[in-house]
């Protein structure tokens, strides 16, 4: 078995037991494109037979004050798949390890996004949706602690996305400049500026369509794209979330127990 059968039979057993890892081996992987086949390799195992089990991406790591937390100077994409993508609904939090909370706008690829669009062309061929992420980990007391090679080997956290209602967007919203109160059980819990991301949630899009072609990957039609949070994570409780973006509108969820 290689050493990245065994990250990947390890993660997997991680998800089918229910169980944290205390850490994952990704020594001896000197560039990000070889963990990132290690993610890949997990996205294939874990989906089955599933042919095209990529339904879009999540970015993280686009706050520069997150990216010193991890010892990096750019961010990094978790793999989206049918597992991951809510619309709506009721969460049970045995579903996850160590989950957190973020608000971010999802993008949903209207056409095909060839590797030489600009952001003008990206925005163009977008709808846009207010979301939540909910970051999660399959190594024990992970953030903000996990190692780089440990977040991209592990899906860059990814646990779920709730998708809200797309609109199509214009130039004229000025997506350098939103803002978004997250509300648990009615009580205001967070707030962020669209700026937190890269100055602008396109440019992470812009960012991520460029690592995609590097690694001879692209935007596709129907993918949803997770730009990155507004603000830091805070942990996942139970009770009710509501999430009120300029321009986007609302999205909510629930967690049970």
């Amino acid at each position: 078995m290689t050493k990245t059968e065994e990250i990947v039979t390890s993660l997997l057993k991680a998800h089918e037991e229910k169980k944290q890892l205390s850490s994952l081996d990704t020594e001896g992987y000197s560039t990000e494109e070889a963990l990132y086949e290690v993610q890949d390799e997990f996205i294939q195992r874990w989906s089955g037979d599933e042919a095209d089990p990529v339904k879009g991406y999540k970015i993280s790591l686009t706050n520069k004050g997150l990216q010193k937390v991890f010892h990096t100077d750019a961010p990094v994409y978790g793999t989206l798949t049918d597992q991951t993508v809510l619309k709506d609904g009721v969460l049970s939090k045995r579903e996850f390890f160590d989950p957190l909370v973020e608000a971010e706008l999802m993008f949903i690829i209207r056409e095909d996004i060839p590797p030489s669009a600009n952001s003008a062309e990206i925005l163009e061929n977008s709808l846009i949706a207010p979301g939540f992420e909910i970051p999660d980990c399959r190594i024990a007391d992970w953030f903000p602690k996990i190692s780089i090679g440990e977040l991209i080997a592990d899906n860059a956290v990814t646990g779920k996305v709730v998708v809200g209602e797309p609109i199509k967007v214009t130039p004229a919203i000025p997506l350098d400049n939103l803002s978004v109160k997250v509300y648990h059980d009615g009580e205001e819990v967070a707030e962020g500026p669209s700026a937190y991301v890269l100055d602008n949630p396109l440019n992470a899009v812009v960012w991520l369509k460029e690592m995609l072609a590097s690694q001879g990957k692209s935007l596709k039609k129907g993918m949803t794209i997770s730009s990155g949070t507004f603000f830091s994570p805070f942990p996942l409780e139970v009770g009710k979330y509501r999430a009120a973006f300029d321009h986007f509108g609302e999205v909510e969820f629930e967690v049970v127990n």
